[in-house]
């Protein structure tokens, strides 16, 4: 079989601020939106409680979002917060491992979770009659969570088979996944791979996953989004049935305060892989956190640039230039400095340089 060895090109670009030069667009006409009718409250332990009612529907939805991703990871454990992910589905003091799939696929439900950079959220989806053990097995897993040794060790290896399929077996598995967010930072711990390394999963241990948990898996840290078919006040009475004595720690829980500086010139790096059929390219821009007033804005520059096979993106590289093979952008926002990315496959023939 022919090796074929293709450049992934890399660059971050500098944006230059644009102040005063522009005319005032003429006021856009506006749609207007029906709000979601929701009710919040926080609980003495820190629990913060969103309810969503809909009683168009058979189903209830149960969402645990807890403020803590992979920038949170352990120095040296990069990969430590979604490795967490896949033990919360291990035992509890009051449920065997897996049984959060009995509770909502035996009853035709679902249930997922997922790990970014600033968070990770768990939720089901379940016939609404069964609200009441769902949240009492999330109750269970935030306050008791069991791990020993063997689930621990089982559950890594699943996690390490999950890199080096989905990452380092795929053609272009690492640039996105890190080479991408290693050149977008050089100073905030989004620079590591959210995926983490086969090394760092292995050094870690399970007195790192009990510290994790003690220190980020608490009520205060977490919010509790419960949407769909139920009756307000049941529902709060067995909020405070199962999360309310949940213990708040005394400790402060741990935040990341490093800010990236800002990017001053345009960086760009070649590196080269055996499995790349094509070579790509790749640059970003960094743009504010995602509660920036400009979010909105960008989110329609993105659309406008690949949202399709129509767009300027695809239309220009794919079709009128016939450079890329395919072409697109994402949007990567972020708690602190996100980036917009731009990427494409180069076409057969096409040198990287044309990109």
């Amino acid at each position: 079989m022919r090796l074929f060895r293709a450049a992934l090109l890399l660059g971050v670009a500098a944006l230059p601020t644009l102040a005063g030069a522009q005319t005032a667009p003429s006021p856009a006409r506006t749609e207007s939106v029906k709000p979601i009718d929701f009710t919040t409250r926080t609980l003495p332990n820190g629990l913060r409680v969103y309810a969503i009612r809909d009683t168009t529907t058979p189903n209830v939805s149960v969402q645990v979002w807890y403020d803590v991703g992979s920038k949170d990871d352990p120095k040296g454990r990069s990969g430590f917060a979604h490795m967490f992910e896949h033990l919360m589905f291990k035992a509890t003091r009051n449920l065997v491992p897996e049984q959060m799939d009995r509770l909502t696929e035996d009853v035709g439900g679902y249930n997922n979770a997922s790990t970014a950079d600033d968070y990770t959220n768990y939720f089901e989806v379940v016939p609404a009659n069964h609200l009441q053990r769902l949240l009492f097995a999330e109750a269970d897993r935030m306050a008791a969570l069991v791990v020993e040794p063997k689930s621990f060790a089982s559950e890594r290896d699943v996690v390490k088979e999950e890199l080096r399929q989905r990452t380092l077996a795929q053609p272009y598995g690492k640039l996105f996944s890190i080479y991408y967010p290693k050149l977008a930072y050089t100073t905030h711990p989004y620079a590591r791979p959210g995926i983490g390394s086969l090394e760092e999963l292995e050094s870690a241990g399970i007195d790192d996953v009990r510290a994790f948990h003690a220190t980020y898996y608490r009520p205060d840290n977490a919010v509790l989004v419960v949407s769909g078919n139920f009756d307000p006040a049941q529902l709060n009475a067995w909020v405070d049935q199962y999360f309310a004595n949940i213990k708040r720690p005394a400790a402060a829980i741990p935040r990341v305060t490093v800010q990236e500086p800002a990017r001053t010139e345009a960086v760009t790096r070649t590196v080269f892989e055996a499995n790349v059929p094509l070579p790509a390219v790749l640059i970003s821009y960094h743009i504010p956190p995602e509660r920036s007033a400009d979010t909105p804005a960008i989110m329609v520059l993105n659309a406008i640039l690949s949202a399709g096979e129509s767009s300027r993106l695809y239309e220009d590289l794919v079709y009128r230039d016939q450079l890329a093979q395919s072409a697109s952008t994402f949007l990567d926002t972020k708690q602190s400095t996100g980036n917009l990315v731009a990427y494409a496959m180069m076409a057969g023939g096409k040198p990287v340089a044309e990109g």
